[in-house]
């Protein structure tokens, strides 16, 4: 089974993938995997990541996945979580098995943006302020009706609701 979470910043997709991953499962973050990620510019050519918010909001820019990057990552596997998001996401559905939305209330949103340590804080602060970022995902996962999972929950408490839906076949 193929799975991908994805949500917004600060939902904590890294540190769930860095959890089960420690205990021995196939987790990976997105950005652990080869050539995965990038920014581009509204022309769609690739760019040098922004140095702020207000970089990437003020000139367009976005930040994608390549699909046949990820293509190539999940081949081999059989058995796979990768957690991460980006600004195509819906396009990599297709080759998953199945995928959930880690879904997180605003205010800890913020609260964990603010206290993590290792953030690119510039990314999650603009002029304006701390920045919710994904609120569209929210908005396409669910009209997709893709599950939500409550970014509250333990990785072992995410592990046994995947897993759990994997093995009852739902």
């Amino acid at each position: 089974m193929k799975v991908l979470v994805f949500g917004p910043s600060g939902a904590g997709k890294t540190y769930i993938s860095r959890a089960l991953h420690k205990r021995g499962i196939h987790a990976f973050d997105d950005t652990d995997i080869p050539g995965l990620s990038s920014w581009y510019d509204r022309h769609g050519q690739k760019i040098a990541g922004p140095d702020s918010a207000d970089e990437a909001l003020d000139n367009g820019y976005a930040f994608l996945w390549s699909k046949r990057s990820l293509a190539k990552f999940l081949r081999p596997l059989s058995e796979v979580y990768v957690f991460g998001g980006s600004g195509n996401i819906f396009d990599m559905l297709d080759l998953f098995d199945r995928a959930y939305f880690l879904d997180i209330p605003p205010r800890l949103q913020i609260e964990r943006i603010q206290k993590a340590a290792d953030r690119n804080r510039q990314m999650d602060i603009s002029k304006e302020g701390i920045m919710i970022w994904g609120q569209w995902l929210r908005e396409e996962a669910q009209r997709r009706q893709i599950p939500f999972l409550d970014a509250r929950l333990s990785p072992d408490q995410i592990y046994s609701i995947i897993s759990g839906s994997l093995n009852a076949g739902i």
